[in-house]
């Protein structure tokens, strides 16, 4: 059996070693978030503080990253949330995953802190750490444009630096926005970590392998859901269910229902500022929406922060709610949690 391989890196000595996930954890929890809460239990201490160097992050991939399979390429952050103190996992669907899993690597294990800002380098399986006090103070775009475009990229942007306690870390466009995963980054000196390499996954009956794929990519496009609902509206689309069934974040959460909703659906996000939609890594859903910002083609907002930067703060101004999503995602910081704060404050 070929067993998961992670790169641990002690950032207080700048020193990395393979480490093997056991056979046992292997089969009971596969990958991902599973195995990683299972690894932050078995190897962080009770009570410790998330922006500790003592406290431990996991960049983790599953087993079907970077084979091609449906809907694979995700990869998963998992820390002592910022927040509350409990163990967080926050999802990412950009092109850090497989390009770490490219470089040979199922994982990434960080502890300790940098004594400088710094950039994490992992290249066909070869690891270093440099120095990263240039690209300090950048936001996520600027920051990732120093970067070759085959890279695979995980960075954070001024709110993780200054430890926002819902900053995030972002991978192209695509966020890992919950629970303060920016910030455990910003806390060790990690400013970027990049990953490239051409490795491939070992699949014990490849033609078996691919026949299935097939199989679940057709079932992926007939469903009503991931084959017409998703590719058309995106999650944004679930702006108008939610309103019917009163369960849209409004005012706060004082009500489930904004007589505006309208306003911010996946409908009038289609209609009107919809350049086009794409998608992840061997994805066939497609489900992101790319969107007009003044002369730009962005990453339009998802669901949550249509209803978070809408209703719940009691605005129906679609405009201001695609500008807050791409300031929130140049800081680095989480539209849900940023949201919730001025909703909590009006």
């Amino acid at each position: 059996m070929i067993r998961p391989v992670y790169l641990n890196i002690d950032l207080n000595t700048g020193k990395s070693e393979e480490y093997i996930v056991s056979e046992e954890y292997f089969r009971k929890y596969l990958g991902g978030k599973a195995l990683a809460c299972r690894l932050l239990l078995d190897m962080t201490e009770a009570g410790i503080d998330p922006l500790s160097p003592e406290a431990m992050i996991i960049v983790n991939t599953g087993p079907l990253n970077n084979t091609g399979a449906p809907s694979s390429s995700r990869f998963n952050l998992s820390f002592k949330n910022v927040l509350t103190g409990g163990i967080a996992s926050s999802n990412c669907g950009g092109r850090f995953g497989v390009m770490l899993k490219r470089a040979g690597y199922d994982g990434l294990i960080l502890t300790g802190r940098a004594d400088k800002p710094s950039i994490i380098e992992i290249i066909d399986g070869s690891v270093s750490i440099k120095d990263g006090k240039q690209l300090w103070g950048l936001n996520t775009e600027e920051t990732q444009k120093n970067f070759p475009k085959r890279y695979g990229k995980l960075v954070i942007g001024p709110a993780g630096e200054s430890l926002v306690k819902y900053a995030s870390a972002v991978s192209g466009e695509r966020v890992a926005g919950r629970c303060g995963a920016g910030a455990v980054l910003g806390s060790k000196n990690i400013k970027a970590i990049v990953a490239y390499g051409i490795k491939r996954v070992e699949i014990f009956d490849r033609g078996k392998f691919q026949n299935h794929i097939k199989q679940w990519a057709q079932f992926l496009r007939n469903h009503p859901m991931t084959g017409e609902a998703l590719p058309k509206y995106g999650t944004a689309g679930l702006v108008n269910k939610a309103n019917a069934t009163f369960s849209l974040p409004t005012r706060n959460f004082q009500t489930g229902h904004h007589s505006r909703a309208d306003d911010v659906s996946g409908e009038t996000l289609m209609e009107t500022r919809l350049i086009r939609n794409s998608g992840c890594i061997s994805c066939p859903i497609r489900c992101e929406r790319r969107v007009e910002h003044g002369d730009q083609e962005i990453k339009g907002p998802e669901y949550e922060t249509l209803g978070f930067f809408g209703p719940n703060i009691d605005s129906a101004d679609l405009d201001a709610i695609i500008n807050l999503n791409y300031i929130c995602d140049l800081l680095g910081m989480d539209t849900i949690s940023s949201a919730s704060s001025i909703a909590f404050a009006m």
